[in-house]
């Protein structure tokens, strides 16, 4: 739904990104703005514990913003059934003002695509006398196609088995066949006792109405000529029995625009069908079509580098940012709102956007803030940490009725327990990249309460970080486990550039690792330090 705005933070989400997300997207909602927080990972265990905490679901996962077929406003809606006639078929698409369309059955499914081409090919084929056993169609079709009166008797069911004839080769029928004559008063004694199955009659001017009391054949009187009703009889033969079965492109609407335009390149077809999720037709469309579409409107928070975003946002159309992080490789096609802060968490800039639109957040939502702002200041005690965080923190707790100093204990310990999550899982949990002067880097961390035990695995993260490293093409990977009790991190590091590090934090590696006392920060100590060093 491209008229939603969606509010999303980074890859690997922690509880800040999500809350924020989260926050964001209530305050828009609050100022009448259809926003929808979404998530670009799975949710780690703290950020659960505060989401049950405070009972709010989780935000839905999203993948990309590239645009997909379902976003596109062009495209032809029409469709042609199977039961049509060539007539009803070609007055489709005339009124479409397009060369081919998908036929469809009686349950809307797609059998097939109908090109004017196949319409001229069977009038070509068609024998006049035999249309009937060359062709399927029935009295029904003949005479709406004719636009006839019926004068006597009823139309008989199903298809047309016979002939058509004219008066003068009655002799070649083979039985329930349709006959056009033009004086049905001088020939009624002629076709009397006849196994025909309907008459359709061109009266002309002069000529007086028949007689047709006791007359059992059907009559369907017409006001064109001879053979002008002769033209439009091959008209009503049903597209069912013209159809090609020739294989062809064909659509989801979940399909990429990306994927689509290449194999349209490909392709010797010009019109393409689009099936929506039950597999009926969403529209037919042409390559042009593919440059016509919403763009997805999105808001970023809590982030700002591309290597951290959602997949495909280089074709969404980015309005606001609102992050606590420095700046990196970002650039957009039009202006937007920017706001960034020298501030511990994203949600406390949020507090002071709600108190500037005359709001505050519900509890629920305070809540989630609270817990954002306690999980990126570890409790405060982060260098990152600042004044405004703490006074935030103070108002939000009071809302959501919450102890801070209490809670965020709670938070932390519960996020800390890592044991049911394999090494992959961890240096994954919440990895950013970035690009320090000439080197790809990796930066992963998780808070704990039992540093030891993950030593005690390292041999265990030291084969998943080599994987990731081969696997990206990193050339320093950092695997940050900060002891949340004891104010300090120990660094697992590996990559070719590991001295990169060592001058960074003025350290020298024993075994892959070091203790760095006083290092909580990515965005305050980690990045900073790394990026002196690489320049």
């Amino acid at each position: 739904m491209k008229d939603q705005i969606l509010v999303f933070g980074h890859k690997n989400p922690d509880t800040d990104t999500v809350c924020s997300a989260l926050a964001y997207a209530a305050l828009k909602q609050k100022l009448d703005i259809n926003a929808k927080a979404v998530r670009l990972g799975e949710v780690n265990k703290e950020t659960a514990f505060v989401l049950d905490h405070f009972k709010v679901e989780a935000p839905d996962f999203q993948d990309s913003v590239r645009p997909q077929l379902k976003d596109i406003k062009s495209g032809c809606t029409e469709v042609i059934k199977d039961n049509f006639t060539l007539k009803q078929a070609l007055e489709v698409l005339t009124k479409a003002n397009i060369s081919s369309l998908p036929v469809v059955d009686e349950s809307g499914k797609i059998e097939t695509m109908l090109h004017v081409s196949d319409i001229a090919n069977a009038y070509l084929e068609m024998s006049t006398m035999n249309i009937f056993q060359q062709f399927e169609t029935t009295y029904e079709n003949v005479a709406e196609t004719v636009q006839g009166e019926l004068i006597n008797g009823s139309l008989p069911k199903g298809l047309i088995s016979g002939k058509l004839l004219s008066l003068n080769n009655l002799n070649n029928g083979e039985g329930k066949d349709v006959v056009i004559l033009e004086l049905l008063k001088e020939n009624i004694d002629k076709v009397k006792g006849q196994d025909i199955g309907l008459i359709i009659w061109c009266p002309i001017n002069y000529e007086e109405e028949a007689d047709l009391n006791g007359f059992d054949i059907p009559v369907l009187k017409v006001n064109n000529g001879f053979f002008k009703v002769f033209k439009l009889i091959s008209q009503s033969v049903s597209v069912h029995s013209v159809m090609n079965r020739n294989p062809f492109y064909m659509f989801r609407t979940t399909d990429s625009v990306e994927y689509v335009e290449g194999l349209m390149k490909e392709a010797d077809q010009t019109n393409f069908p689009v099936l929506d999720e039950e597999g009926h037709v969403f529209a037919t469309i042409k390559n042009k079509d593919l440059q016509n579409i919403d763009r997805q409107k999105v808001i970023l928070v809590d982030h700002n580098e591309k290597a951290q975003t959602i997949d495909g946002i280089e074709t969404a159309e980015i309005l606001e940012i609102v992050d606590h992080h420095k700046f990196g490789n970002f650039s957009t096609i039009e202006p937007l709102m920017i706001r960034a802060e020298r501030v511990g968490c994203s949600s406390t800039i949020l507090m002071d956007m709600y108190k500037e639109n005359e709001l505050l957040p519900e509890p629920a939502m305070a809540g989630l803030m609270l817990s954002a702002i306690i999980s990126d200041t570890l409790l405060f005690k982060s260098p990152t940490c600042t004044q405004k965080d703490i006074d935030a923190a103070v108002e939000l707790a009071k809302i959501a009725g919450v102890n801070a100093e209490q809670y965020g204990m709670e938070m932390l310990i519960a996020g800390a327990s890592l044991g049911d999550k394999s090494p992959e899982d961890l240096i994954n949990m919440d990895m950013k990249e970035f690009v320090m002067g000439e080197y790809k880097t990796a930066l992963a961390q998780i808070n704990t309460v039992d540093v030891k035990g993950i030593l005690d695995n390292k041999d265990s993260y030291e084969k998943a970080i080599k994987e990731a490293i081969a696997n990206k093409g990193y050339d320093l990977f950092v695997f940050v486990v900060t002891d949340i009790l004891n104010n300090g991190s120990q660094g697992i590091v590996f990559g070719t550039a590991t001295d990169l590090f060592e001058r960074a934090f003025e350290v020298k590696l024993e075994n892959d690792n070091v203790w760095l006392p006083g290092v909580v920060s990515r965005k305050k100590q980690l990045v900073p330090n790394l990026m002196a060093a690489s320049n």
